[in-house]
């Protein structure tokens, strides 16, 4: 069921070095690109990024998990094996910012299905990133997601505390999450 889906699949940032074949990251992007857009506007369009070279020419202009540790930089031999970098065209009005959420969740969800796991990334340079894909003027960067296969397993625990993720001793990821009593209001506040 999706719900379970979606309640298992957890943000990943440690990746195994196997290559995800290209049809399941152009199926991410397709299945995103037919499901919903506000006022039908599509103004989201797609980079993919599997060629190792250009991968190495961008990792220095993402943070990944700058809260866990540190180091905001992927770990080395754990680098994703690919990226998606969501641009705009310029003048896109101020809804493609909901588009953005779908979309990313979207692509998350069908690399899921396909054990593959991924990080959605906000902290980059996005005017390096854009100097590096050749992206027209026109349009600007929004969003990566770093995809491969897992190479962690994050552990899901609730929390009456302010939610954070720590890795522990052994290196496993433990991931706070609030408690539905403490986010569900009915009706009112």
């Amino acid at each position: 069921m999706i719900h379970e889906k979606i309640i298992k699949k957890r943000t990943i940032r440690l990746f195994k070095q196997d290559k995800i074949d290209y049809k399941i990251l152009e199926k991410c992007i397709d299945v995103t690109r037919q499901s919903s857009s506000a006022r039908n506007t599509q103004p989201l369009e797609y980079i993919i990024v599997d060629n190792k070279e250009v991968l190495s020419n961008l990792f220095p202009l993402i943070n990944f998990g700058g809260f866990i540790s540190d180091d905001k930089k992927a770990k080395k031999g754990f680098e994703p094996t690919a990226l998606i970098i969501i641009i705009v065209k310029a003048g896109s009005g101020e809804y493609y910012k909901y588009d953005i959420g779908i979309a990313a969740q979207n692509i998350a969800l069908v690399a899921y299905e396909n054990n593959i796991g991924c990080c959605m990334m906000g902290s980059i340079d996005r005017e390096k990133i854009k100097e590096v894909l050749n992206v027209p003027d026109d349009y600007f960067v929004d969003l990566a997601i770093a995809l491969g296969y897992p190479a962690e397993q994050p552990i899901i625990e609730e929390t009456d505390t302010e939610p954070e993720y720590y890795r522990d001793e052994k290196g496993i990821l433990h991931i706070q999450k609030r408690r539905l009593k403490d986010v569900l209001h009915k009706n009112k506040f």
